[in-house]
């Protein structure tokens, strides 16, 4: 059941802050969701886009007691910001770490991390990716804690006082959104009084308060066909038919710029010069939850995925060709609308898979390859069913060998039957030979045929009228005689 007294504060939060962050709605939005589903995010831009106010005016409806906010500069280290030792102990031999405000905090902001020196920025990495600070061999956090950074990627080679920030760095956080310098109608707006606003924001989240709001927005279901979808999607873009496994992330940008000229069959793999690492999945999903809460929903719809992607992908795809984008946003919006028509289009492709892996049929698994030749990725799908028979064969091959050194024929030729029902035609054949029966063909054999399959009946009546005298049965033939003879069923 919604807590609508939490959710009535999420958007009296998104009012006041529309009231002061004077811009498209759609970056309150985004942070808003990042807010309510703990996804840790960090709000890039160009010097006066409005990032870090639009940071300090979420920060100004939040306890300060549960808060703490480091601004980056370069000389800023890790005893800035983390902790550091006690020098009062330490003068006497004793080593006792004073951890800062920051490293317990509930929610945690960083301005400017491009400044950060570089101890603050590998304990930054540490807190994104364990929740903790370690320092002089101790350690100290707080499981349920949010993240909200601002960075300028425009200034590293401006100055002296900005560090690149590494990918592993950017991957750990859960959303990137580029905040635009805003548009003129907005600009006019824009005066004295949007301070006098923001110095005027209420406390509206306690700590009470935010954590149930972590813990209800957590609870927003995901059905599993969205879930899916979501996989498959992550799985086309870190696809290459031509790498270890079909992983793209596996080569280098130019293995995968050289070997997506030569396959000349422009599949989407082909637009995507590095994929997202896994983590991709679960910020997707968080950050899609945070927004169905925010439009009132206990439950995520194509799109929110379609509307959180481009954040969540932004720092985590490298696209081919990208200095040749000047749009890196609307970009991520056309990608997701062609992802969404390629499994869109694939679906038969994707339930012949399931169904196949349920039961086999030789139509299902000959449609099932056609796919193939149309679209590289189902190649995965067609490897994953051939991995399940491989293994349901070496299963049922094992149980054969074991009733073949018992001498139980009728186990066998249940085997065998089970066998040509649930395998394809190329894996059967590894059971070949392993049952042969002789008959002497008499009036009695012929009537027991008879009764047993018309069409081996048929056989054999031709054989008898040309006159042999003995007839073999071999493999499922073998195996439909010897249960019938021992009254068993298939």
């Amino acid at each position: 059941m919604t807590n609508q007294n939490l959710r009535s504060k999420l958007l009296r939060t998104r009012t006041l802050l529309s009231q002061v962050f004077l811009h498209e709605p759609y970056y309150i939005d985004i942070t808003l969701s990042a807010f309510a589903s703990r996804s840790k995010i960090c709000l890039l831009g160009f010097r006066g886009s409005g990032k870090t106010h639009l940071m300090e005016c979420l920060l100004k409806s939040i306890d300060p007691k549960i808060s703490a906010i480091a601004q980056g500069y370069l000389s800023a280290e890790l005893e800035d910001i983390f902790a550091r030792p006690d020098v009062s102990k330490l003068i006497k031999g004793e080593e006792r770490v004073v951890f800062k405000k920051m490293v317990k905090a509930r929610v945690k902001a960083f301005d400017e991390i491009q400044r950060l020196g570089p101890s603050a920025l590998s304990t930054l990495f540490r807190l994104l990716t364990t929740g903790t600070v370690l320092y002089m061999d101790k350690e100290e956090g707080v499981k349920e804690f949010w993240v909200i950074a601002t960075a300028n990627p425009t200034e590293i080679a401006e100055d002296q006082l900005n560090v690149a920030i590494p990918e592993p760095l950017w991957d750990r956080f859960d959303a990137t959104l580029w905040v635009p310098i805003p548009k003129l109608h907005y600009l006019i707006e824009i005066n004295g009084k949007i301070e006098d606003l923001k110095e005027a924001i209420p406390i509206i989240w306690r700590e009470e308060d935010l954590l149930s709001l972590w813990r209800e927005v957590k609870n927003v279901k995901l059905e599993p066909e969205l879930e899916l979808l979501i996989t498959i999607m992550l799985r086309i873009l870190g696809f290459c038919k031509y790498a270890q496994d079909f992983d793209g992330s596996s080569l280098t940008e130019e293995q995968k710029r050289e070997l997506c000229s030569k396959c000349g069959n422009h599949y989407l793999c082909s637009l995507i010069l590095r994929p997202p690492s896994v983590r991709a999945k679960m910020s997707w999903i968080r950050m899609a939850k945070g927004l169905a809460y925010l439009r009132g929903r206990d439950h995520v719809e194509i799109k929110d995925l379609e509307d959180v992607f481009p954040v969540v992908f932004y720092k985590r795809i490298k696209l081919m060709d990208e200095d040749q984008i000047p749009n890196k946003l609307e970009a991520l919006k056309s990608l997701f609308k062609k992802l969404l028509q390629e499994c869109t289009e694939a679906k038969e492709a994707i339930d012949l898979a399931k169904r196949l892996r349920q039961k086999f049929k030789s139509a299902d698994y000959e449609r099932l390859r056609k796919w193939v030749n149309a679209k590289a990725w189902i190649a995965e799908l067609e490897d994953e069913v051939n991995k399940h028979y491989k293994n349901l064969k070496n299963k049922l091959a094992e149980k054969m060998d074991i009733a073949e050194s018992k001498g139980d024929m009728v186990s066998m030729a249940k085997i065998m039957i089970l066998a040509k029902k649930s395998l394809p035609r190329e894996l059967y054949r590894e059971f070949s030979n392993r049952l042969r029966i002789e008959l002497r063909l008499t009036p009695q054999t012929l009537a027991d045929l008879a009764k047993i399959n018309k069409s081996l009946f048929v056989k054999a009546k031709m054989a008898y009228d040309h006159g042999v005298e003995t007839y073999i049965l071999e493999d499922e033939e073998a195996a439909y005689y010897i249960l019938a003879k021992n009254k068993v069923k298939p």
